[in-house]
């Protein structure tokens, strides 16, 4: 089947970068579309918009395979599914509004709340005069943009202990970030992670990264962390936490992700307090798929080819669920 492998590609490591493909990625989810038996094709959406159409149709995909992280606006990773649907084109992956859903942090925990999954309380301020009502929450809180993803906008600096060094770290990210800030309740503890992969059987095993300078108190594995290619050597696939706690995390994951509509594949990023309690941060629905990261890992813990596992389960889910013959 000709796949058409729809990506940013990364060209530097600006913030302006955050998420998008790198050329190894690229490479590699390439050949294992090619093991697989399939016709892939590289496309790199990052150009003007007619002239990405013009590629598309040239191409004439039978799927494709998105991971477009798009480039601005809360909308920015719902705007090439919408094009692709547009198009008569199908896609792996969610649709536009999952995906949009999936970013939008405060909607996104509105929703958990209200299906009863765990998420550290929280305020969102989008109006840079607005004086919010924190009295409900826990200090010491952490302030973040709301529509972003990969830490982006999360430092050090974005910890505060107190109402007043809350407001001075809002006022500094809105001026960044004008679409919306969380103060949400810091979490201290581990980082685990879930993937998720239909064709593989849903949530996966949680995988948990231990980095020193995130087990330090007021530990944040934030954007610099999340760029620093040593993070790989502090991962660790299955996590090391009790049977039931890993049953659980997979659970919360598999229902968050329904609650969010999300399609394929997925990412749970959660934090284990010291008490022993999972919350849920956030629901990735365009999570990168790097060789030998949390979900590759997962999966081949999962009895998937190491060689293929990444696309494999991607394509395999999307054309199932669309009804498409892979070897057309």
């Amino acid at each position: 089947m000709r796949v058409a492998l729809a990506h940013n590609l990364r060209r530097g490591d600006g913030v302006d970068q955050r998420g998008f493909t790198s050329r190894e990625e690229v490479a590699q989810l390439l050949e294992s579309m090619r093991c697989l038996g399939h016709d892939p094709v590289a496309m790199d959406v990052g150009g003007a918009v007619e002239e990405t159409v013009a590629r598309l149709r040239a191409a004439r995909p039978g799927l494709v395979f998105n991971l477009a992280e798009g480039w601005a606006g809360p909308w920015r990773q719902s705007f090439y599914p919408a094009l692709y649907q547009q198009l008569g084109l199908a896609h792996t992956g969610s649709g536009p509004m999952p995906l949009g859903l999936a970013l939008d942090k405060h909607l996104t925990k509105l929703l958990l709340r209200s299906h009863q999954i765990p998420t550290p309380g929280w305020v969102f301020v989008k109006d840079p005069g607005e004086v919010p009502v924190l009295e409900g929450l826990r200090f010491p809180v952490i302030v973040k943009p709301n529509f972003e993803s990969c830490s982006k906008g999360i430092g050090p600096q974005s910890l505060a202990a107190t109402r007043h060094e809350a407001m001075s770290r809002v006022a500094a990210c809105l001026s960044e970030y004008p679409d919306g800030v969380l103060i949400e309740e810091y979490v201290p503890g581990r980082d685990i992670t879930v993937p998720y992969f239909s064709a593989a059987g849903g949530a996966l095993a949680p995988a948990e990264t231990t980095m020193p300078a995130t087990a330090t108190a007021g530990g944040l594995f934030d954007y610099t962390l999340k760029q620093d290619p040593e993070r790989w050597k502090h991962l660790q696939v299955p996590a090391p936490i009790p049977a039931p706690l890993a049953r659980q995390a997979r659970t919360l994951t598999h229902r968050a992700v329904q609650v969010l509509g999300l399609l394929d594949f997925a990412r749970a990023d959660f934090r284990l307090s010291p008490d022993g309690r999972l919350h849920l941060l956030e629901v990735n629905g365009l999570p990168g798929l790097p060789a030998g990261g949390a979900s590759h890992q997962a999966l081949v813990l999962a009895g998937l080819d190491p060689a293929t596992a990444l696309a494999d389960a991607v394509i395999s889910s999307a054309t199932a669920r669309l009804g498409l013959n892979p070897g057309g």
